[in-house]
């Protein structure tokens, strides 16, 4: 078992879980990643719009960080989930010849729910 990835799978899946919790039950803003994302898309669209406050392109700005957030926590969470699946090479195994998946079939396998034949 590699311990490295375990922490590090186990810290992104659940920094991420507590950054939806609080973003979606606060009443105070959202969580500390979710403060981030927005904040470097809010700068670089104000910075595209030429530092103009009144710019058309803003208006796009509020769904681009909506989307940028939900996309990060996708990915956070099948990060988290992929590094704790990769800490044990045994967490996946081909039922047929017993032998164990690469990293790639493990995710696809476990995460997406795809099956692999062969």
């Amino acid at each position: 078992m590699n311990f490295l990835y375990l922490f590090l799978g186990a810290f992104t899946y659940t920094s991420i879980a507590l950054d939806i919790i609080k973003t979606t039950f606060s009443s105070s803003g959202g969580g500390r990643i979710t403060e981030l994302v927005s904040r470097a898309v809010w700068k670089i669209f104000f910075f595209i719009s030429g530092k103009k406050g009144k710019a058309k392109l803003l208006e796009y700005a509020g769904p681009s960080i909506l989307t940028s957030t939900l996309l990060t926590w996708v990915l956070g969470l099948w990060a988290g989930l992929f590094l704790l699946l990769l800490s044990d090479p045994d967490s996946v195994v081909n039922s047929t010849t017993l032998s164990s998946a690469t990293p790639l079939g493990n995710y696809i396998m476990r995460v997406l729910r795809f099956p692999l034949w062969g």
